[in-house]
């Protein structure tokens, strides 16, 4: 049950917006010729955002205050205003009165339905200057009530404290406002506050606008949608790795290429359109919406880190000793659990756009499953606290009294005629697979539809309540406005997810993914993880039974798609067909002959070789630096370096282009010699300089002959036979503040 919000949960709330060290990830919020995004050329706090309207400009700051008022004041801090350098406070937003149960606090607002009462939260009070009369403003009271509530279409609440009708913008987990939540939720959790707050304040602002002037040039404003990448012409590797040694480009062509994937572009249009900065920029808002991971392979990574494993937790609810805190185990999803349960929810939600698009205009709005079985809910709470028996029968005619309704929705009944203290249950999950399953259909006099039930241990039980369920959504369908169905956009679905790992899980449960169509598959966003240093991990082990799916036809959404049953969760577990691995190993480590056979055969890979022309391009004047005498060709020293290594190693272990990209000078030239080839090269022969100096020559590395000056005899030690052991020539690196352009020539000469 709803009831106002705690203390802690305030506390956790406030210092969640308040820190600064948690990052906001890239928001665009757009209405129209509205828009509002906090990417600005340099690094501000991340309450503060840009807002382009009527031709201008204007900074927007998110701040918490302690309002004016006695109830303010006994939570100070913990009024959060939105305004500009202008117009300090345009709108005010009192944490303290929100709402919360056991699981959720609701991130909402009181909508008005006049003057006095618009101003409740989203709208500006009337200025006497203003050019709009009462009557237009109490207008435009509803007309923000009616567009609010197709924006944000989840329920309205009833606020344990105070009146009204209470818009619903977001579900905030309890569990992710706690100081042990990582980083990366914490940043996902802010973000979508802010993006919900903003999108409806930017609605209220356009319609306000408008408010002002003619319907007729109202309708003259252009709305300018949000591009979406376009993947129908892509036919893109699902699992790619890139090879080479050391420098030769990989990291930033798996950047490239894994924003040619999110995108829906070339490597080539990637090259061209963007710049290494935006391309940075570009991915990190794919982080954000939970698109892109990435993660590095090493000896001690495992299955149970990649996929799942049973992890040690402190218990964080026994919060009074942290020294008497128990500690349990739990199931933790890996990284590519997440991801593919992510992918796997993209899918569903492209499904569902498409239904819901296919849906005629003149159709009445549905009702989400959330709105419909809250209003179940609370019809069946006052039919029990007026003492009323609430009875749902069975297909077959058979009695079931509701006997009670848990914190988190769960229903509990008795048979009539039952003497058993064993109470069915119907759960909000199970009743949620119910309803996806069974696509709307109206229901006649005549004939009831015949639900297909797959859920739940005593399914009779399950039916009898969505039958219930069902009459109530078909009576507020039929009492819904007339108007376009709509719901959240995938972005914003996807977003709560990374908040919430659970929705993602919860929704995909029992997918049917044959009922996608090419178009889903093509359309549905993409997601990417970048495996670094693939072969440094023992590839088998990492990706164990999952190998398999890997391949193309046998991922989610394909005619042969494949399933297995995870061995700690026993749940059942895919590969979307739009999850796509890229992986990087460098072959001076471990050859690509060396990968596990199986592997091998699913990725597709790509060499990254050497090249002296991107060094002609970057370097100098046609890769040369400085000119005459004092010239140094260092496009020229990388290809008789590689030479030489190829004849005394092989083409695994040379030298990348990447290595003397910086070397733009003889001094930049130095330290990429010096800190750069030279430690690569030690790697390569394991110290042996008499071998660096066949790669490298005389002017690098100087011999110590025995008669040398400094070179000292070897002492006389009994029983040991020293015979020519002081013959042997020393070979040591020349002092790199001795390197000349002379000394580079010499490469080469």
């Amino acid at each position: 049950m709803l009831r106002r919000i705690d203390a802690t949960t305030l506390q956790q709330l406030k210092t969640l917006l308040a820190d600064d060290q948690i990052d906001v990830a890239p928001i665009v919020v757009q209405y129209e010729n509205y828009t509002v995004r906090n990417k600005t050329t340099a690094p501000e706090s991340p309450l503060r955002f840009r807002w382009w309207h009527d031709n201008q400009t204007e900074l927007l700051l998110f701040d918490l205050t302690t309002w004016a008022t006695q109830e303010s004041q006994k939570f100070p801090d913990t009024y959060l205003t939105l305004g500009t350098d202008k117009i300090p406070r345009i709108v005010g937003f009192p944490l303290y009165w929100l709402p919360q149960d056991d699981e959720f606090v609701y991130l909402s607002f009181k909508l008005g339905t006049n003057e006095g009462g618009k101003n409740r939260w989203f709208g500006r009070a009337r200025a006497a200057d203003e050019p709009r009369s009462p009557d237009r403003t109490n207008q435009l009271a509803a007309d923000l009530r009616q567009a609010l509530k197709q924006a944000f279409p989840g329920p309205l609440l009833a606020n344990p404290s105070l009146s009204g009708d209470w818009q619903s913008l977001a579900k905030l987990p309890l569990a992710q406002l706690r100081a042990s939540t990582s980083a990366k939720q914490k940043s996902a959790l802010k973000t979508l506050i802010l993006q919900q707050l903003l999108q409806a304040f930017i609605i209220a602002e356009k319609l306000r606008a408008d408010s002002f002037i003619t319907p007729d040039a109202a309708k003259t404003l252009n709305q300018t949608p949000l591009s979406q990448p376009d993947y129908s012409s892509m036919t893109t590797p699902r699992n790619q790795l890139l090879y080479g040694p050391p420098g030769t480009g990989k990291t930033y062509h798996t950047a490239v290429r894994a924003l040619g994937i999110l995108a829906g572009k070339t490597d080539q249009q990637i090259t061209a359109d963007y710049s290494r900065e935006q391309i940075r920029e570009e991915l990190d808002k794919y982080c954000a919406t939970g698109q892109l991971e990435f993660v590095t392979f090493h000896q001690a990574f495992s299955y149970e880190d990649f996929v799942e494993g049973i992890k040690p937790v402190i218990n964080e609810e026994d919060e009074e000793d942290e020294n008497t805190r128990n500690l349990k185990y739990v199931i933790e999803r890996g990284i590519f659990k997440t991801l593919a349960e992510r992918g796997a929810y993209a899918l569903y939600l492209q499904l569902r756009q498409r239904l819901i698009a296919a849906t005629p205009v003149s159709a009445a709005a549905p009702p989400d499953f959330d709105a419909v079985f809250d209003s179940l809910e609370k019809q069946w709470q006052q039919q029990l606290a007026g003492s009323e028996e609430v009875v749902v029968k069975t297909q077959q005619g058979v009695e079931l009294v509701l006997q009670n309704i848990s914190a988190h929705g769960t229903t509990y009944f008795k048979y009539r005629t039952s003497t058993s203290d064993n109470l069915p249950q119907v759960t909000r999950k199970g009743l949620r697979k119910i309803n996806d399953d069974n696509p709307y259909q109206s229901v006649s006099s005549d004939a009831e539809p015949v639900y297909s039930v797959t859920y739940g241990r005593d399914r009779s039980v399950y039916r009898a309540v969505f039958r219930e369920f069902r009459k109530l959504e078909a009576q507020m369908r039929a009492n819904a406005p007339h108007q376009a169905p709509t719901g959240p956009a995938i972005s914003e679905m996807l977003l709560r997810a990374v908040a919430d790992p659970e929705i993602a899980a919860e929704n995909i449960q029992g997918f049917d993914y044959k009922s996608l169509t090419p178009d889903d598959l093509k359309l549905a966003p993409r997601f990417v993880l970048i495996i670094d240093e693939i072969n440094r991990g023992n590839v088998a082990n990492i990706f164990g039974e999952l190998i398999t799916l890997l391949e193309k036809d046998k991922r989610a959404g394909q005619p042969e798609m494949l399933s297995v049953q995870l061995p700690y969760s026993k749940s059942s577990f895919v590969v979307p067909d739009n999850v796509y691995l890229l992986g990087t190993m460098n072959t001076a480590d471990r050859s690509v002959e060396a990968l596990d056979t199986a592997l091998r055969r699913r990725f597709s890979f790509t060499e990254m070789r050497p090249d002296a022309d991107v060094i002609r391009k970057q370097v100098g004047t046609n890769g040369i630096l400085g000119t005459g005498i004092e010239a140094i060709n260092v496009a020229e020293i990388l290809e008789v370096l590689n030479s030489r290594l190829e004849q005394l190693l092989d083409h695994d272990h040379c030298l990348g282009h990447a290595l003397l990209l910086d070397a733009q000078s003889l001094e930049s030239l130095q330290t990429s010699f010096e800190h750069g080839i030279i430690p690569l090269l030690q790697e390569y022969f394991f110290a042996d300089w008499g071998k660096i100096g066949l790669v490298l020559g005389p002017k690098f590395v100087e011999v110590i002959k025995p008669n040398s000056p400094g070179r000292r005899k070897l002492a006389t030690f009994p029983g040991y036979d020293a015979h020519g052991m002081g013959e042997r020539p020393i070979y040591k690196l020349i002092s790199p503040d001795a390197w000349t352009a002379a000394t580079f020539q010499s490469i080469y000469a």
